[in-house]
Parts: structure tokens; C-alpha cells; sequence
């Protein structure tokens, strides 16, 4: 039995699926924590350092300490929104062509395929890595690099969107069981 969806694929779709690659990334994971730290040690590092060479002399180690404890606060904060502004930037509107717009979706009991404006996924079941919830779109993910993201308006309500989860678990789970010819 097939279950076909047709939606419109947007760049929020695909900004989110390079989130998920760059969470999921070990470079990803490690480099935020290792900016964290090594830029908020060094202004620390930079305040002690005053304290050190001038004392109580010069007050300048007061303006550097503050400086740091606000950066220490407020780093993940303006990260997060350097992060989102760099890949706004990076895509435009002429870079995702061809890759949002409208999308038909095929689930059949072969496997799954999007087709995209020009872009076409496909994969059999046992090929199928997993399935992936957030609030705005659920992720059918095909490999490390690659998924399938469904926004949660091709669903007509949480029931629909729930059911096609569990559809699209429940046969990548079978094909995983079926011996291979």
C-alpha cells in the first residue's frame, strides 16, 4: 500500500537538517564546547593576568574580570545567533535552488522516495537509519549525511503525523528482520 504526501520543502527545512548534521557531527559537538572554553579561559586568563602585573595599581583587571563573566554568560547566547545568521547567509535563496519548493513524498512497501524539484531520495527500508521527531518536522534519516524532512504542515493534525511515524518505524523495522535473498 502507498502513502503519498505532497508539501512544500523550505529553507527552514533544510537549515534544520544541517543542524542535525553538525549536533550529530563529532567535530560539531566538540567544537562548540572547545570555543566555550577556550574563548572564556582566556578572558579569565586575561583579567588574572592584569591582576598579576599591575595589582592593586590598576583597576583594569575589574573592567577585564567583568568583561569575562559576561562573556561567560552571554557566549552560548550570541553563538546561537551567529550560528543562525551565517547559515541565513549561506542559504540564499540561489543556493537552494532546486532543492525546496514542492515535494511528494512515496511511501511504498519497497521502500521511501522524495522527489523534489530537482532532487530525487530514495531508499530501500533496510537501508532507513531511523526516524526523527522535532516539534516543526519529522526526519526520516537515510544515512549520517542524508534525511528526509517532512514539515509538520503536510500532516492534517498530531494524529496523522504520529501515524505516519510509526508506519514509516514499523517498516524499517520489518525489512530489518526479513533475511536477505
Amino acid at each position: 500500500m502507498n502513502t503519498t504526501l505532497r508539501y512544500e520543502t523550505t529553507g527552514a527545512d533544510q537549515l534544520a537538517k544541517l543542524d542535525r548534521y553538525v549536533a550529530g557531527s563529532t567535530v560539531g559537538r566538540s567544537f562548540t564546547r572547545f570555543a566555550y572554553f577556550a574563548i572564556v579561559g582566556l578572558a579569565w586568563f586575561s583579567a588574572v593576568l592584569f591582576y598579576v602585573k599591575q595589582g592593586d595599581r590598576n583597576l583594569t583587571y575589574l573592567f577585564s574580570g567583568g568583561f569575562a563573566a559576561v562573556l561567560t554568560v552571554a557566549l552560548p547566547w550570541l553563538y546561537g545567533r551567529y550560528q543562525a545568521a551565517f547559515w541565513q547567509s549561506v542559504l540564499t535563496a540561489d543556493a537552494l535552488r532546486g532543492v525546496i519548493g514542492p515535494t511528494t513524498l512515496i511511501v511504498s512497501d519497497q521502500g521511501i522516495e522524495e522527489l523534489g524539484p530537482v532532487t530525487t531520495v530514495r531508499a530501500e527500508w533496510r537501508r532507513v537509519l531511523r526516524v526523527d521527531s522535532s516539534p516543526e518536522r519529522t526526519f526520516v534519516v537515510i544515512a549520517p549525511l542524508i534525511a528526509i524532512a517532512v514539515p509538520a504542515s503536510a500532516f492534517s493534525g498530531a494524529g496523522d503525523r504520529f501515524a505516519f511515524e510509526r508506519m514509516v518505524d514499523e517498516r524499517r523495522v520489518a525489512a530489518l528482520q526479513t533475511p536477505v535473498d
